[in-house]
């Protein structure tokens, strides 16, 4: 009968009907490569003045309170009782000055935000690179235990082959470790 059965019943061995010879054996498991890293920009790529979204609205309120300074200027200030000249050319330079600062520091906070973009896509690739590396080993152990399975039900000598076959493929791809 157990001659029978695994010659008149192929049930197990159907699903795996590619894996019926052991000669063909689809190549060791390799981790999956690294994603492609996007070309670096260029310069018709790059937005003004270096600057992301966040960073143009900081400029352009800069700019605005800027202006407002520059429209509204005083030729003199007060100070405890006492008046204070101002000449109205100090004003323009010292605007001036304060607008380049404000553009400096919007490109520094746009290069900041930039960084800290890139290292959030390197940390979520790692992570699906980890959970894909988890999924092919669950997927191993579920077909050793498939296959481990088959032989101790139907001790033929297919599935001892196959069973062979995959005990070698798992061995090639620890290298050799017993």
């Amino acid at each position: 009968m157990p001659g029978e059965s695994s010659a008149a019943d192929p049930g197990p061995a159907e699903p795996e009907s590619s894996q019926t010879s052991p000669a063909p054996q689809p190549p060791a498991p390799q981790p999956p490569a690294a994603p492609a890293l996007p070309p670096p920009p260029t310069a018709a790529s790059r937005p003004p003045l270096g600057l992301d979204r966040e960073g143009l609205l900081e400029v352009l309120g800069g700019s605005v309170i800027a202006l407002i300074a520059l429209f509204s200027s005083y030729d003199h200030i007060t100070i405890a009782g006492h008046r204070v000249a101002l000449q109205q050319q100090w004003g323009v330079w010292l605007i001036a000055a304060s607008l380049a600062l404000v553009v400096v520091d919007a490109q520094l906070a746009t290069r900041s935000r930039s960084r800290e973009k890139a290292r959030l896509d390197r940390e979520r690739n790692r992570a699906a690179e980890r959970a894909e590396r988890q999924r092919q080993a669950a997927a191993l152990t579920n077909r050793c235990a498939l296959l481990s399975g088959r032989l101790q039900l139907d001790p033929s000598s297919a599935n001892r082959d196959r069973f062979r076959a995959f005990l070698a493929l798992m061995a090639a791809a620890t290298g050799g470790v017993d």
